[in-house]
Order: C-alpha cells, then sequence, then structure tokens
C-alpha cells in the first residue's frame, strides 16, 4: 500500500481548481479544510497504480508538474488534491497531476484520449488543455464529453485526473491501458473536436446534423443566442405616459436629485435576488478590461458603461451597446441605424463610443451619484415619476420596488414583476463590494 512519505508531490496553488462535481457532493466547510491540512493522510492506490503504469511507459520522462497533495494555500478550498476522503482515521488523496513532456514521448494530450476512449470505471473527471470531461453527465451534457474549462490554471503543462469517492474505485489498484500512447492511438488526431462539440450541443438540446462540420453550426447557433440577447432588452419598454412628455421640468435633475440619494442609502438587495445579483458582479468584472479600454476614450466610467451593456445588452459583446441588435449589422431598434462607421462584425469598442456620444456622455464632468441614476433613469424614461412609483429599470431586485412596469410602450401594468436586476441595484452590489467608489 502507497504512504503518504511515498509521494513527494506537491500541488501549489497556482494548479488549483474548482472541482466540477462539488455542485453534486457536500461542500466542505470551513472547519473541514483546516482538519483535512492536518489529518494523515495517504494518495488513493489507483494513482499509484497509474502513475507507475506511465512511468514504466515513459521511463525519461519529466515529472516537473506531477503533483498529489496540495500546499497550503491550495488546502484552503475544496479539491480532490486535499485529503478530503476518509479511510478510517487517515484521509486519502484522490487526484493527480502528471507533466505534460512531449519530446519524452509522454504527450498529456494523447495520453488523456487513451483514458477517457477506456472510460475506466474508477475515473472521476480530466482536466487538459483548457478542456474538462466528466465520466457522469453534467449539467445536460453527456458523460465524458470535452467541456470548456474556465480554471486559474488552464492545465497545459500537466494533465489532472480525479478517481472517484468510493474506495472501491479509488483502491482499486487494477492495470491502467497505459501504453505506448502514440502506439494505441496510432498516427491520426488525438482527438475528434468535431463529434465532441456536436455530442454537447445535442446534449443541450440544440439541432444538429451530425454530418456536416461543427464550425457553421457553430456559428448559426452563436447567431441565433446574439439576436435572443438582443430580444432581451425588450423587457424595459420606454416608460413614458401618454400625453405627458419625459422631460417635462417635474422630471429635471434637480427636482428627483435628493430622491436618487435617499433611495440608494437605504437600498437593500432583497435575500432572494443575491445569488443573481452576484452572477451580475461576476459578468461585470468579467468584461472589464473592454469596459476600460473605452472609458480611456470615452471619459465615462467603465461601471457606468458595464451597467448599460447588462441593461441594454444584456452583457452581450456581439450585440450593439445602443440596444443589443447583432453587431454584424446596424441597429435596427431604436436608435436605428447605428452606428454610421465602425467595423462590423464584432468591433464592440467603435459600437460603444458611438452609443455613448450620441447620449451626450462623452466626458462629462459630472459623474456624481444622483447625476449617474438620473443617466440610467433616462434610458428606459421617467414615466414611473408620473405614477408615483419607483423605477423597476433602476430599482428591481431591491427592497425599493415590488410590483408594476410598463410592458409595453404606454402600457403599465401594476402586478408586473422583474426578472432583470436594475441599474441602481448592479451599482449599490459594486460599490458594496468595493469595486466602486462613488
Amino acid at each position: 500500500m502507497a504512504k503518504a512519505e511515498d509521494v513527494d508531490s506537491i500541488v501549489d496553488d497556482e494548479d488549483g481548481h474548482t472541482d466540477p462535481c462539488m455542485l453534486f457532493e457536500p461542500a466542505l466547510e470551513d472547519d473541514g479544510v483546516i482538519e483535512e491540512a492536518l489529518r494523515p493522510w495517504r494518495p488513493a492506490n489507483s494513482l499509484i497504480s497509474l502513475r507507475a503504469a506511465i512511468n514504466a511507459a515513459y521511463p525519461g520522462r519529466s515529472t516537473k508538474s506531477d503533483g498529489i497533495v496540495g500546499d497550503a494555500a491550495h488546502q484552503s478550498r475544496a479539491s480532490d488534491h486535499n485529503p478530503w476522503v476518509t479511510d478510517g482515521a487517515r484521509g486519502v488523496v484522490t487526484a493527480i497531476d502528471i507533466t505534460h513532456d512531449p519530446a519524452s514521448g509522454c504527450d498529456a494530450g494523447r495520453i488523456v484520449e487513451a483514458l477517457r476512449a477506456s472510460r475506466d470505471k474508477r475515473i472521476k473527471y480530466l482536466i487538459w488543455n483548457r478542456r474538462i470531461a466528466n465520466a457522469s453527465a453534467i449539467g445536460g451534457v453527456a458523460p465524458w464529453t470535452w467541456r470548456s474549462y474556465t480554471g486559474k490554471n488552464p492545465h497545459d503543462h500537466h494533465f489532472h485526473l480525479s478517481v472517484k469517492p468510493d474506495k472501491a474505485f479509488y483502491d482499486d489498484e487494477s492495470v491502467w491501458t497505459v501504453q505506448r500512447m502514440e502506439e494505441a492511438l496510432g498516427d491520426g488526431p488525438a482527438a475528434d473536436t468535431d463529434t465532441d462539440i456536436l455530442r454537447a450541443l445535442e446534449a443541450l438540446g440544440a439541432s444538429i446534423d451530425p454530418d456536416a462540420p461543427a464550425l457553421p453550426q457553430l456559428d448559426a447557433i452563436q447567431d441565433a443566442l446574439t439576436q435572443l440577447q438582443a430580444n432581451h432588452h425588450a423587457v424595459w419598454p420606454r416608460a413614458e405616459i401618454e400625453g405627458v412628455a419625459a422631460e417635462a421640468p417635474a422630471f429635471s435633475f434637480e427636482t428627483l436629485k435628493a430622491g436618487y440619494e435617499t433611495l440608494f442609502a437605504r437600498a437593500r438587495i432583497l435575500d432572494n435576488w443575491k445569488g443573481t445579483v452576484a452572477w451580475y458582479v461576476a459578468k461585470i468584472r468579467k468584461g472589464r478590461a473592454r469596459y476600460e479600454a473605452v472609458a480611456e476614450k470615452s471619459g465615462v466610467p467603465w461601471w457606468f458603461i458595464a451597467i448599460v451593456h447588462g441593461m441594454e445588452a444584456s452583457f452581450s459583446f456581439t450585440g450593439h451597446l445602443h440596444n443589443g441588435d447583432p453587431l454584424a449589422a446596424r441597429t435596427v431598434q431604436v436608435p436605428k441605424g447605428r452606428p454610421k462607421v465602425w467595423n462590423p462584425p464584432s468591433d464592440w469598442n467603435s459600437s460603444a463610443l458611438d452609443a455613448l456620444e450620441i447620449e451626450g456622455f462623452f466626458h462629462q464632468p459630472d459623474w456624481s451619484l444622483a447625476r449617474v441614476l438620473y443617466r440610467f433613469e433616462g434610458f428606459n424614461g421617467y414615466g414611473y415619476h408620473a405614477l408615483g412609483i419607483n423605477s423597476p429599470y433602476l430599482w428591481s431586485f431591491s427592497d425599493q420596488w415590488t410590483k408594476g412596469k410598463f410592458v409595453a410602450d404606454h402600457k403599465f401594468d401594476p402586478n408586473a414583476a422583474s426578472k432583470q436586476c436594475g441599474a441602481a441595484v448592479m451599482l449599490r452590489a459594486l460599490v458594496d463590494a468595493g469595486d466602486v467608489q462613488i
């Protein structure tokens, strides 16, 4: 039986990743993680067997990126590199990393494909070169299908293998089907990427042609998704009451300024929407570099651009900032025919600059809280003030709005709900998280 002292491979924090199965397994409490760090541990016998087979097949291979147990930083979170599985008084590590060293013949890509093709009952999942394949169905994707992996480490210097946490699997020392992988797989490509992509699309319910190339089908689905995102902003028809001008003196900035400041100060995100609001914040952070590039040229704060992007284009970088219409052509919805000059089909930055310029936002000196909220509400209209209620365009998902919204131009439904986060609520979340100071 393998012992901890027989294994000197330490996985550092840069090699960390989130276990894709944690949604389906008990979460580890912080105290449990600390206990794991202190608990005597050993590697799973199946992993020692696997590494011995690879060493025998590639005796001169590099072990620079090999690893089994996580370091102290790694042990601060849930991971199969931590001894979270228990066998008596000892913890068991159920993950291993194997170095990619094609010069010695130890080609991680080919080994992973051979392991994936083997459908070995012990395997929980594999990660290699920004892709992950799970032995069970995950999120509607068929077992053993490659999916995109977005963890901090791309796993392009080693591959990762986790075994299942049942003793019958993790301590099964049966021979792994690891031979000289170039002989096992032949001289052809290691993976049929088209087949993997088509299987993944089919698992998601897409109508696919299994005999046609994947790329055109992916492109068609992307276009359809872009149009759906463009349609999503239609939940915010203009908030205008027939016969009441949106820019009437009653809705001037000076009239609304104090109300904005008071509402923002007391607004609280509703508990049942906190998880969704966190998703909005994550989307904003993910696109921050692109928003900052536009901010540098326009003088508009990056976070203002981000929130407008969420409200008007559902965060789609394949849609115009003006209204989410597909970027491949000029806008067809209001404002129509924009931008006049840009480089389709992927020039989002130029389109975003045009959207901000026609709104008069370029290099404005005043980006105070009240002025920002006034500008946000201007995108949708000030008609809610005429009705004496707060606008869901600003306050949806907070305790400052419950129901009642315009469901079509000039048509108000007092019982209508909203499933989109308000602009002020996004800003509130960014301020609370420390991303924005205003």
